[in-house]
């Protein structure tokens, strides 16, 4: 019963679209937070690897769509997917415009 509250499509989408977002920041203060973000994602972008970087960090989706699919919990996991396809429409269009 509990469950139903938590397996919405809105919920995995919102989870699948913050959880890469953390993990980015994570990445940021870790390695770099003696830049501004802005010059962090500038710095990256002349590398020519920011696609990268952003692919790396849609990876902790893994463990939050075998989560929901563990617990059955599978319109979530949907949610999770979606947010991982506009990840990838993201990185197509920073890649290729």
């Amino acid at each position: 019963m509990k469950n139903d509250n938590i397996n919405k499509l809105w919920i995995g989408l919102v989870a699948g679209l913050a959880v890469p977002g953390i993990a980015l920041t994570c990445y940021y203060f870790a390695r770099y937070s003696d830049l501004s973000l802005i010059d962090f994602l500038k710095v990256y972008k002349n590398l020519g690897i920011l696609t990268h970087i952003i692919s790396l960090s849609v990876l902790p989706d893994l463990l939050v769509f075998f989560l929901f699919i563990r617990k059955n919990l599978l319109k979530s996991a949907r949610g999770v997917l979606m947010a991982t396809f506009l990840f990838t429409l993201t990185v197509l269009c920073i890649r290729f415009f």
